[in-house]
């Protein structure tokens, strides 16, 4: 059977390549040939290709690996199937394991309907624009083919006991520290088993919530995305604070004393000033996207804190470091890049940080956390049918410059398309909450009336 070719720039989107297992791009012959489209990309000439697989809980995950299993058999690759592992182990192992590449298996935060394929380059980075662009050109070129009955060879390979000594090693002074009660929620998820593993090495006896994945309930009312359970635990048994992962572990948002979620903002407030008491802080400056609220540059700014500003995704914040020479940054959402462990957001990690902080200080969450006073902003996600460039439509771009002027530079307006749903994604930021609301709304309405619903 020949593949019909997918017209398209390129398969990834922000966060890698998402869908439907089983729908174009996440087809059977799409996934064989992506898996021999990587081991293209990535070969170097001197050594045989070697791949690492990890994934989230997901019931779709061992159906596509074992059809990218068929690309890399295809290919010659030395593919190693690591189970199910957080996107940070991957990355981490990959860099430190001698492998080509590293592949995830997730969706994130999605629903377990929902799956995808992250790429990770031999760095342990995530894979930049000319690799993906790279690898999307080959898949769609048609001047080659990946035979149907070549048999998947992914060797098990046990690593994840590498990522928890890791991360046990890096925060041992952690282990002396006096018991605090602590809650998680591991989102039914790829942080299931490790993190729980992680916090009992160091001495801690955690509270641990949906961390019983069945291959659906992998983000269901839990995780970072739903943090009200954790914060119901929090309280009931006094903890001292929670964490809550997604569904891959590359972000976690958290809960003070109180029950109050805390968000990347916060996080990216405490470590910032962290790193500067103890001089680990290059230039007195730190990366946040555009979505971060004005509060954190605003209470950095009296610490002499400088907040850079880059596009959405933790990819674009690790570039930005990178070119800034920056040793923190991350997203409001709670991914949070610690230059000194890992080039992508680490949810386990950076709950070992704040842990410490805690410690260290002797004061509660919410009182590190007390000088982020946030701007209201309000996020409206409008589904769209289609996706134009926002300069050519019209009545998006009068409603966007009206909100601006009646701001009057008191707040914000963004506007940008999802990179993984048919959403256009419009944030308003300003001091009174009636108003940032009706000028959010009047820029969705505007948009589905020019773009169509979704």
């Amino acid at each position: 059977m020949r593949w019909s070719f997918l017209k398209v720039m390129s398969l990834f989107g922000t966060d890698g390549v998402r869908g439907t297992p089983g729908v174009e791009p996440l087809d059977g012959q799409t996934l064989q040939r992506f898996g021999a489209a990587i081991a293209w990309a990535v070969e170097d000439g001197r050594r045989p290709t070697r791949v690492l697989i990890g994934r989230d809980t997901r019931e779709s995950g061992p159906w596509i690996i074992e059809q990218l299993g068929r690309g890399f058999s295809h290919a010659g690759v030395e593919a190693f199937d690591g189970g199910v592992l957080p996107t940070p182990a991957v990355a981490g192992l990959t860099r430190d394991g001698d492998y080509h590449a590293g592949i995830v298996i997730s969706a994130s935060h999605n629903p377990y309907q929902d799956n995808g394929v992250k790429v990770i380059a031999g760095t342990g980075e995530k894979a930049d624009d000319a690799l993906e662009s790279r690898i999307s050109a080959r898949v769609a070129d048609p001047g080659w083919q990946v035979t149907d009955d070549a048999t998947p060879v992914v060797a098990p390979v046990d690593v994840s006991d590498g990522y928890a000594t890791q991360l046990t090693e890096a925060f041992a002074a952690l282990s002396a520290a006096a018991p605090l009660s602590l809650a998680f929620d591991c989102a039914n998820g790829a942080t299931s088993t490790v993190a729980p593993a992680v916090w009992r090495r160091l001495g801690f006896e955690p509270i641990v919530i949906h961390d019983r994945p069945d291959g659906r309930n992998i983000n269901l009312d839990c995780g970072s995305t739903h943090p009200d359970a954790l914060s119901r635990t929090v309280r009931e048994h006094g903890c001292r604070l929670g964490a809550a992962f997604d569904g891959d572990g590359d972000r976690v948002l958290f809960v003070d004393h109180q029950g109050a979620v805390i968000n990347g903002d916060a996080v990216l407030l405490i470590a910032a000033r962290r790193l500067a008491r103890s001089g680990q802080l290059p230039g007195n400056a730190i990366v946040a996207t555009v979505m971060s609220n004005l509060g954190l540059e605003r209470a950095l700014a009296a610490d002499g804190v400088t907040v850079h500003r880059c596009p959405v995704g933790d990819r674009s914040v690790w570039i930005e470091m990178q070119r800034r020479g920056a040793a923190l940054g991350g997203e409001q959402s709670g991914h949070i890049i610690q230059s000194g462990l890992l080039p992508t957001g680490d949810g386990l990690a950076t709950a070992l940080m704040i842990v410490t902080a805690v410690v260290e200080s002797g004061r509660e969450l919410a009182d590190l956390a007390a000088d982020l006073v946030p701007l209201p902003q309000v996020l409206v996600n409008a589904r769209v049918g289609r996706r134009v460039p926002l300069e050519e439509l019209p009545g998006v771009s009068r409603a966007i410059a009206a909100a601006e002027g009646e701001l009057r530079g008191t707040g914000r307006v963004l506007v940008r398309y999802s990179g993984t749903e048919a959403l256009l994604r419009v944030m308003v930021e300003g001091a009174e909450q009636a108003t940032i609301e009706r000028l959010a709304e009047g820029i969705a309405s505007r948009a589905v009336a020019e773009l169509g619903a979704g």
